[in-house]
């Protein structure tokens, strides 16, 4: 989304602000919301959901389709009682908890220190505005 544009109006949280801290007004998350540091931590958030996004339901729709269409190849037996289509089921379990675990690491790394400083500052500025400054 483009800066120039203009967003959607954003919707506080339901209660609040969701702690002990003074309410944030509707005018300060709106506010926020077209702040470019906020513009830039939706991008870099949007850069990971989107394309794991795609490529998970690519994978699933692998499976499925195999399933649908792919019998004698899903039929192959690999050892013992454990044929391809068990095999892709169990991977897509696989598949889930590690793009878990990649979103973690990647939002530990890209996004958690910038949206702790700018949900601070919307509190921090809340607080001021509460108290008169």
């Amino acid at each position: 989304m483009s800066p120039d544009r203009p967003t959607k109006d954003p919707t506080p949280p339901p209660g609040g602000n969701g702690g002990d801290a003074e309410p944030i007004s509707r005018e300060a998350y709106v506010r926020m919301h077209g702040d470019p540091r906020f513009v830039g931590l939706k991008k870099r958030l949007y850069a990971f959901i989107f394309p794991m996004s795609i490529a998970f339901m690519a994978w699933y729709l692998l499976y499925v389709l195999m399933s649908a269409y792919g019998r004698e190849v899903m039929g192959t037996v690999l050892f013992g009682n454990v044929n391809v289509a068990l095999l892709f089921g169990l991977l897509q379990f696989l598949s889930t908890f590690g793009i878990a675990i990649l979103y973690t690491s990647y939002a530990r790394r890209k996004l958690d220190a910038q949206a702790v400083e700018l949900r601070d500052e919307l509190q921090h500025d809340a607080m001021d505005k509460e108290s008169g400054r």
